[in-house]
């Protein structure tokens, strides 16, 4: 295992565009679910996949699971070629990644017990929150608004191995 290195590369200096949105839409997850009360045990940016459901099962505070922004992929957009003195002049629009999970209920260690429907549904109508607070954190985050930001989908992920959440994608140009 390796030890990060003791100075923290601040978001404008990692990229100076792309950087504040993804730290601002961060602190926008983080806060909005916990303003519509299902905080996160774990709510931050990651790289690479989808986040291991490391923290899905995890109670904290009241809170529990794992939020995430992480980027998917980027794209050049179609410039007119313009040079600046020695760099190309690249516009990117970058698809970010939103997400939540949850622990939901599962069959019981004996195999035998499935959950309720009554389990379930408490289970659904959760994400089904989470699924809106996913949207109102990025409808009303202000480290999007100097940006162009298009919505794109919302999908249910899981249940699986006792964890379900919500992930929604959205393209910013930077």
């Amino acid at each position: 295992m390796t030890t990060p290195p003791d100075d923290v590369i601040l978001p404008p200096e990692a990229d100076p565009r792309l950087g504040p949105v993804l730290s601002g839409l961060v602190a926008c997850l983080c806060a909005t679910l916990t303003d519509g009360g299902r905080p996160a045990c774990a709510c931050c940016l990651v790289w690479g996949n989808q986040p291991a459901q490391d923290f899905c099962a995890c109670d904290c505070d009241g809170g529990h699971g794992q939020a995430w922004v992480r980027v998917v992929r980027q794209e050049p957009v179609d410039t007119d070629q313009q040079r600046r003195r020695r760099c190309q002049t690249w516009r990117m629009q970058t698809i970010v990644e939103v997400g939540v999970a949850r622990c939901v209920a599962v069959v019981a260690e004996d195999g035998q017990s499935a959950p309720t429907c009554a389990q379930r549904e408490s289970d659904a109508w959760g994400l089904v929150l989470d699924q809106r607070l996913l949207r109102e954190a990025v409808a009303c985050c202000e480290a999007l608004q100097d940006v162009q930001v298009w919505p794109g989908t919302v999908t249910p992920m899981g249940p699986q191995g006792g964890c379900a959440g919500v992930i929604m994608q959205i393209t910013v140009e930077v």
